[in-house]
Formats: C-alpha cells, sequence, structure tokens
C-alpha cells in the first residue's frame, strides 16, 4: 500500500511537472514576439471568449512581449465584465495598439481608448457610436453570472480612477459611459448631454491620439517599426447551438431478425413487399390520413414492417389539418416507442392537430419553409367543441400522453402541452445584454394570444434558444435536403397501401355512385320480368358499398348488412306479395334507407365515448344524407333516361315489351286486357294466374282476398302489373 502511495505521489508530480514545462515553453514562445488578439461583440457577454481574453493578459504579462495588438469589432457587451479586462489591460507595461476592423461603441470604444495607439481599417470607421444590445441564444450556463446588473453608468468612478492621470480620455471613456454626460476638450464641446459620442479619425490630432487608418496589422508593424515575429492567440468558437444529445436508435440486423422478416413475407398466400433493409422508408401523412382506420393500419404496418426489416430511418413527411385522437396516441404511446430505428417528421407545410401529435413521438422534426404546426387540442369529428364533463377526461388523458412522449423524445414538454391547452401560457425568452451593459431577458418572439393554441411557424420553431433549437433541429428544402442535413444513408422509399387498403378507400369516395346505381338497378329489376343486368349491377353495387366501408373502418358489420337484406324483403313483399298495404314498404324503405345511413357513418364524427352525440346529430349525419340523397335522385334520372330510351338500347331490348309482344298470346297485344274480364284460375292472395279472353294472365288483386273460379275485370294495367278486382 505504501508502495502504491509513493508511486501515485510521483507519477502527479511528473505530471505536474510536465504542465509546468509546457506552460513556460508557451510563455517563452511569445517572448520578444507582437501579441494579437482579438475583441468581439461576445467577448464581454460568453465565458469563454472572457476566459480567453483573461488568459491572454496573463500570458502577456508573465512573459516579455514587444507589444500587443487588439483587433476590435464590438459594440456591446456586459459593463462588468468590461471593468474586469480594463483593470488588467491598462496595467500592461508594453505598448497596446488598437486594431479597429469593424465597430467599436460602448466595450470596444473604451478598450480602443485605453489604448496606447488607435488604428483604424477605413476612413469612415469611428470609435463610439450607439451601443447596440446583445441577444445571447447559446447555452445559459455560458454567460457571467458576477455583477450582471452593472450599466456602464455605474463605471464612471472606477474608469475615472483608472485614467486620472490622462484628462483626455478620462473625459472620452466618460463619455462613452455616460450619454447624458457633456464632453468638454479644451473648452471645445465634444458631444453634448444626451448625444451619442462619436470619434473619427481627423479628431486624433486634436484628442492626442496617436494612430491613423492602416490596411491590416501588418503595416501597424511597419509604421511604429516593429520586426517582431506575430503570434495570434485565435479567440475560441462561440458556440450557440448545444450538441444534440437524443437517444439514438441503433439499427439491428442480426440474423435472426432478418430471418423471420424473410418467413413472414414467403408464405404460401401472403402478400410479397419490398425488404426495407438499410432503406429510407418515407410514410406520406396527408389530409385524410389520420381519419380512417384503415390509414392507421397502413401507418402501424409499414412502422412494423420497417423496424423489423431495419430500415435506415422512417420519415413521417407530415400535410395534415388533422384526426382521431384515440388511434393517434396509440401510435404515439406503442408504435413509435421501443424503435430500433431513427424517426424524423417533415413538416410539409402542415402538422396541425394529431399531425403535431406524430411528430412530438419522432426523434427529430424538420420543416419546411413556410410551414405550421400545433393547435392539438381534441375537439369533435366536426369541429365542434367536447362538451366540457368529457372534454376534462380527454384533455387529462392527451396532456399526459404529450408530456411523457415529448420527454421521451427530447423535445419540450411544455411547447407539446400548450399545443393541447390553450390555459398554458409559454413565454420564449431569451438573455439580452442591453444597451446600458445590464443583463435582462426579452421574448425571442410573440406567440399567439393567451387564450389561443400554441402554433408555431417554421422560423419559430427552429429559433436557437438555451442553446438548442426551440421546437424542431432545422429547416429542409425538401425530403432529399432532410436526409443530407440528417446524415442519413439509404435509398428512399415511399410506403404505398397493400391493394385492399387502396381499393377500400376508393370505394369510400365512390359511395355516392355505388347507391346511385345500386337503387336504380333495384328499381329497375323489380319492372322487368325474370332476373337480369340491372339485378346485377344493383347487387355489386351494393356489395361493393357494404365491403368497402368496413374494410376503412365505418360502422358497417354483418349486423348492419342484415338490416339491409331485410328492408329489401319487406319492399318486395309490399310489391308483390301485398300492394298496397304501405306498412311492409315504409318499414322496409326505412330499413334499407337507414342502414345505408349507419354505413356511412365516420366514427371520427362520433363523440370520444364512441356514442352519437344528440346535439350534433344533424353535423354527424349531413355526409351520409347528402350520399343518399345523391343516390336517390341520381337513380330517379337514370331510371327515367332508361324509361324513354330504353327500346333503343340493344342491350336493353329483352327487358321491355315492344309494340308487337303480347302477353301469352300472339294475337292480343298486353295494351288491350283493361276492362277485359275473365275467371281466376287460382286464389289470389293477393297475385295469382287468372283465364282472361281464353289467355292465361298473371294478375294481383288489390289486397282482398280473391277465391278460385272467382269472376274479375281488369280495372288497371301497368306496365307487367294487371290488377284485377270482383266483378258482380
Amino acid at each position: 500500500m505504501r508502495r502504491l502511495t509513493i508511486f501515485l505521489v510521483l507519477f502527479f508530480s511528473l505530471i505536474q511537472c510536465y504542465f509546468c514545462m509546457a506552460q513556460v515553453q508557451q510563455t517563452n514562445d511569445i517572448n520578444s514576439k507582437v501579441v494579437v488578439i482579438e475583441v468581439n461583440n461576445y467577448s464581454f457577454v460568453n465565458l469563454d471568449q472572457i476566459k480567453y481574453l483573461e488568459n491572454s493578459i496573463i500570458k502577456i504579462n508573465s512573459a516579455k512581449p514587444t507589444a500587443l495588438v487588439v483587433k476590435i469589432n464590438c459594440s456591446g457587451g456586459l459593463a462588468s465584465e468590461l471593468r474586469e479586462f480594463i483593470e488588467l489591460y491598462k496595467n500592461l507595461k508594453i505598448p497596446k495598439i488598437a486594431y479597429v476592423t469593424g465597430e467599436a461603441a460602448g466595450p470596444g470604444a473604451v478598450v480602443a481608448l485605453s489604448s496606447d495607439y488607435i488604428y483604424l481599417s477605413s476612413e469612415n470607421s469611428i470609435i463610439g457610436g450607439e451601443t447596440k444590445p446583445i441577444e445571447w441564444r447559446g447555452p445559459s450556463e455560458l454567460l457571467p453570472k458576477r455583477l450582471t446588473d452593472l450599466r456602464y453608468f455605474d463605471l464612471i468612478d472606477d474608469m475615472a480612477a483608472i485614467f486620472k492621470d490622462d484628462a483626455t480620455k478620462k473625459d472620452l471613456i466618460l463619455g462613452i459611459c455616460d450619454i447624458n454626460r457633456e464632453v468638454l476638450i479644451s473648452d471645445d464641446v465634444i458631444s453634448r448631454s444626451g448625444d451619442v459620442l462619436k470619434i473619427s479619425n481627423s479628431q486624433f490630432d486634436k484628442f492626442s491620439i496617436s494612430g491613423g487608418v492602416v490596411d491590416g496589422v501588418s503595416q501597424i508593424l511597419e509604421l511604429l517599426k516593429y520586426n517582431s515575429d506575430t503570434v495570434y492567440f485565435s479567440p475560441p468558437i462561440t458556440a450557440i447551438r448545444r450538441e444534440i444529445d437524443k437517444k439514438n436508435n441503433p439499427v439491428k440486423t442480426d440474423s435472426i431478425s432478418e430471418n423471420i422478416s424473410h418467413q413472414s413475407v414467403d408464405k404460401i398466400g401472403k402478400t410479397k413487399l419490398e425488404s426495407y433493409k438499410d432503406k429510407i422508408v418515407v410514410i406520406p401523412v396527408g389530409m385524410e390520413s389520420l381519419i380512417r382506420q384503415t390509414k392507421f393500419d397502413f401507418m402501424k404496418r409499414v412502422i412494423s414492417k420497417a423496424n423489423s426489416d431495419g430500415a435506415s430511418a422512417i420519415i413521417f413527411d407530415l400535410n395534415t389539418p388533422g384526426g382521431i385522437a384515440w388511434y393517434t396516441e396509440e401510435i404515439m404511446l406503442s408504435d413509435l416507442q421501443n424503435l430500433s430505428i431513427p424517426t424524423y417528421s417533415y413538416v410539409n407545410p402542415k402538422a396541425m392537430s394529431a399531425g403535431a401529435l406524430i411528430a412530438i413521438a419522432t426523434d427529430h422534426i424538420y420543416m419546411h419553409e413556410p410551414s405550421t404546426i400545433g393547435a392539438a387540442a381534441p375537439v369533435m369529428g366536426n369541429g365542434q367543441d367536447i362538451p366540457e364533463a368529457m372534454l376534462k377526461k380527454v384533455m387529462s388523458d392527451i396532456l399526459a400522453t404529450a408530456d411523457d412522449v415529448a420527454r421521451l423524445k427530447g423535445h419540450d414538454p411544455l411547447i407539446a402541452k400548450a399545443f393541447v391547452d390553450s390555459e398554458i401560457e409559454v413565454l420564449f425568452e431569451i438573455p439580452e445584454i442591453t444597451a446600458d451593459g445590464d443583463l435582462n431577458t426579452k421574448n425571442a418572439f410573440s406567440p399567439d394570444d393567451e387564450n389561443d393554441l400554441l402554433v408555431l411557424n417554421a422560423w419559430q420553431a427552429t429559433q436557437i434558444i438555451d442553446g438548442k433549437p426551440l421546437f424542431a433541429e432545422g429547416l429542409a428544402e425538401s425530403i432529399d435536403d432532410l436526409i443530407v442535413k440528417a446524415g442519413l444513408n439509404g435509398e428512399i422509399v415511399t410506403a404505398k397501401p397493400l391493394g385492399f387498403e387502396y381499393v377500400s378507400d376508393l370505394i369510400v369516395k365512390l359511395a355516392p355512385w355505388l347507391l346511385l346505381f345500386g337503387i336504380a338497378g333495384a328499381y329497375m329489376e323489380l319492372k322487368a320480368p325474370g332476373f337480369g343486368l340491372p339485378g346485377f349491377v344493383s347487387l355489386i353495387s351494393f356489395a361493393l358499398f357494404f365491403f368497402g366501408h368496413n374494410v376503412a373502418g365505418y360502422l358497417a358489420g354483418y349486423e348492419i348488412v342484415g338490416v339491409f337484406i331485410l328492408g329489401l324483403v319487406l319492399l318486395i313483399l309490399e310489391f308483390f306479395v301485398f300492394p298496397g298495404l304501405i306498412v311492409l314498404g315504409l318499414l322496409g324503405a326505412i330499413l334499407v334507407i337507414g342502414s345505408l345511413i349507419y354505413t356511412m357513418v365516420d366514427p371520427l364524427d362520433l363523440d370520444w365515448n364512441g356514442e352519437i352525440n344528440i346535439s350534433n346529430f344533424i353535423s354527424v349525419l349531413s355526409d351520409p344524407l347528402m350520399n343518399v340523397c345523391i343516390g336517390v335522385f341520381g337513380s330517379f334520372i337514370i331510371v327515367l333516361f332508361f324509361m324513354r330510351f330504353m327500346n333503343s338500347i340493344p342491350i336493353m331490348k329483352g327487358m321491355v315489351l315492344s309494340e308487337g309482344d303480347v302477353v301469352n298470346s300472339q294475337s292480343d297485344p298486353v295494351n288491350s286486357l283493361l276492362g277485359r274480364e275473365g275467371k281466376t284460375l287460382t286464389d289470389l292472395k293477393p297475385s295469382g294466374s287468372a283465364m282472361i279472353d281464353g289467355e292465361r294472365v298473371d294478375v294481383v288483386s288489390d289486397g282482398e282476398f280473391i277465391p278460385k273460379e272467382s269472376n274479375v275485370v281488369v280495372s288497371k294495367h301497368e306496365g307487367l302489373r294487371v290488377l284485377v278486382e270482383k266483378s258482380d
């Protein structure tokens, strides 16, 4: 143990000696040389820059350089840090040369006037002028904490004491620090109270300032006859943006997962899908992508496949006004968590409501310019507010989800919650070094009013505050640009829906047309003999209608199809078995139309507990009613058209009787049956057969039971329908 202790002591002693020797060597490197340092707008703001100046002065003091050149481009800074620097700077025993390369106001002017020589890079350059406030968007821990409430005015006594031996420079520096001070040099008024002091090259002689206008440091050394080498102490780079520290999702491409993936797509009867291995998968999220269950199923399938295949990344291309909250929450809490690949959101150009929630659940967010994101408060599917009692429950759930997911993904949870709740007020404040030299705060920008939901545009979302982007990591002109900026590699693949997913969405959009042809075909089939083309068109149209809405996640199911069929049976009974009864026909029509309307009710238009909100009943049924009306009136027009032109259409000629056609006889035209008498061959219940003028004819009574062998007379004849009644 003792030997170990001795070894450690010797080891650290050697290390210390090494650093001391290195420091001595570095100090010796500037002996008899001209040292050049820089003063910029962050020199009296950023701790790294402040330390750089302090260390530079200490190093110069401990060596024997020929002179010090200070390149100045500074128009603001903290008064407290200026005071500390001037005390060190003024005590240097070597010539101090100020070279103004840009602006020299406030701290820059004081440093210049504290020097033995002042050189300007241009005839138009001035010393003094209006001090500018400086925004600090970098990490807050890099700001000084000492005496940040000091102003330039508070330095008057210190500056007066430091420059007590040089009355001219003292008056000029005090005039820089106090704008309300009148500056007199040799009884001449240089600046009046309230004026900004400005010193130009033409006034140097008047103020006994040595210097002039030069082209660079080399010319300064030539004018002052310094033949020494030049050593530059380069300032540190001011890091405004922090290094992004987000959870990296390593791509897992082990052989086991690959085998499972390949086996899943090679099974007989399974659709063979393209592998996403090492590819960048783009999932389009469009205007209707978040309002259909099939769309969510599509996204879930693609996310799962991309993860299992070992894709390079998933990019959500967002252009959506929103959608169903509970489906979106499921993706946020389940599908987008614990992935082994990184996820990106590209707002192009809109991610509102549920779209904003999707973005929150991804690892990285980029925005197209212009674009907007936010306003994710839950509302009814028709856009109306949720009842207050239910709103509290829903709001609590979504707020908790947004907060939790935002923290997991490295986004600001307060912003995520402000998207959802208008009562959450967010202030985007940044530190600012004022024109007076003290540290204050200001709003980086003004968001929406207090009672509005937070919405960020591309410029706002990418603002750097406290060293990191406010919400989005950056701007991208396109998906390709995002891939370059994010450093992704791989072939770009845009995910596409499967056949069933595509067909179901197409059927939903064609619902009015399917109803039109279904109703028209059914009516024409009832009027035509046998079962023909109209019946087939009607069956196919209604089958597609119910199938498509069922696959698309609407309310269609076996039960509602059964209600529809029951309605059709009642209508058939009304037409052929109990004509004129009305009750069966009315009930059948209600069942048919009701089943069609219910099938088209969008789950998005239902309340959060899945029940129809009675107060919004009309809004819920507006689209289904519109589709049914289009179908009914459209079918009516089609029926009229075919009734008028059916004989001229070759394929339809077999469905109607032409002028030469007869009923059960070539000699008797159908139109001659009205008023003819005959005898029933069967009981009429109310339909049956009768012998009229020696020919057997299918007839029907007006709901009355007429026994066999009864005398009847034809009272009405419409198309194929022959109505008879008893005759005395």
